[in-house]
């Protein structure tokens, strides 16, 4: 049996418990960029992939419809030499990539992209910890950019040394 002591702390705290409960999912899904944010990180980002060159290129976006929207009203856009030509959404790619947006599907797209040897990006920074190459996410409300040297080199990717500047490497 509870006294009225101990049943008065625990109805203090319990306020701050239900908060916990509340806000601890919320606190994780800080550290998704927005996707507007997304879109023009990943197009300054792509100025360092030097594979990329000086063509029209092709981003192909699994499973996140708002970055792809985003991605999208940047066609025309320069990223480095290169220029944005084409946004392609759905499933798991199929070829003309040149980078791909893993928002979903994480298996199958990094197999994807380490066989094509194209470019993987995320919004999602615990996907890169399972194999996405570069990842885009915010911290303390700063923009903060990971990159995944281990996916980076199955995926064939060279970048400019001054990537590592601006990005937190995992090896």
């Amino acid at each position: 049996m509870l006294s009225s002591h101990m049943f008065k702390k625990l109805r203090a705290v319990w306020p701050l418990a239900l908060a916990a409960i509340i806000l601890v999912p919320a606190a994780q899904a800080q550290g998704e960029a927005p996707p507007k944010l997304q879109a023009a990180i990943i197009m300054k980002i792509l100025a360092f992939y030097t594979n990329l060159g000086a063509d029209d290129f092709v981003i192909h976006v699994v499973g996140a419809p708002a970055v792809a929207k985003e991605l999208q009203g940047m066609v025309g856009k320069p990223a480095g030499k290169a220029t944005l030509k084409k946004v392609t959404e759905g499933g798991a790619p199929d070829g003309g990539a040149k980078v791909v947006y893993v928002g979903a599907d994480v298996a199958s797209s990094i197999a994807f992209t380490q066989g094509a040897k194209v470019l993987s990006v995320t919004g999602k920074p615990s996907f890169v910890a399972d194999g996405v190459t570069l990842g885009i996410g915010v911290e303390a409300n700063k923009p903060k950019i990971l990159l995944n040297l281990s996916s980076s080199k199955a995926e064939g990717i060279n970048w400019a040394p001054g990537i590592l500047k601006v990005a937190e490497t995992i090896k």
